[in-house]
């Protein structure tokens, strides 16, 4: 089983706002990038750090489980810790940005169909060769990760096995587009609009 892993604990200090509860399209934007990754796979972690009781309560109406990172102060690293030590049953990982939500359900898709066709341990989405979002890792590497100091990226890992990795290309550039600063956020508020107007003919 593949259980997505959304990353929402961080401190949002270059946005000058708590980016996991801005609004987008009617709800927040980790309710937005949960419900593109429900759309694919069954079990769900969400890593909840800075101000996770708010969090947690804008998720309570969706299908996922909300751990705390403890050590979320700390990094990335850290909360991918987390979650993987709270999912011994796994068959594998998909590591998702809780400030992604310009990711859709079919990238997700194609990332999963990829693993299952491939039989790779690692498989990287890529936008004209440069590496993105969401990250899948098979759970050979669990103990590997787990054994990271907390200072050292996931990188160190997803780099460090050329042989057993798929880079994957894709067509959506959103891959990319992590949510970090306020023109970031503006960018999202307009993508999704545009979305919704071609929906709506």
């Amino acid at each position: 089983m593949v259980v997505g892993i959304i990353l929402a604990a961080g401190l949002s200090v270059r946005m000058g706002n708590f980016k996991q509860l801005l609004p987008l399209e009617g709800h927040t934007v980790v309710e937005h990038v949960v419900g593109q990754v429900q759309q694919c796979l069954k079990e769900i972690i969400v890593v909840l750090g800075h101000r996770a009781d708010e969090v947690a309560d804008v998720l309570k109406k969706t299908p996922v489980r909300c751990i705390f990172n403890r050590d979320y102060a700390m990094g990335m690293t850290s909360s991918v810790q987390c979650a993987i030590a709270s999912a011994p049953h796994a068959g594998g990982y998909l590591i998702c940005l809780g400030d992604q939500p310009g990711i859709s359900g079919d990238v997700v898709d194609q990332v999963v169909a990829a693993v299952q066709a491939e039989g790779k341990g690692i498989v990287i989405p890529t936008y004209k060769e440069k590496r993105g979002h969401p990250v899948y890792i098979n759970r050979s590497y669990a103990e590997e990760i787990l054994a990271l100091p907390v200072d050292k990226g996931l990188n160190t890992v997803t780099r460090g096995h050329p042989e057993d990795t798929l880079e994957l290309p894709i067509t959506s550039r959103e891959i990319l587009d992590d949510m970090d600063t306020p023109a970031d956020y503006q960018r999202e508020l307009e993508r999704q609009a545009a979305i919704r107007g071609k929906l709506n003919g």
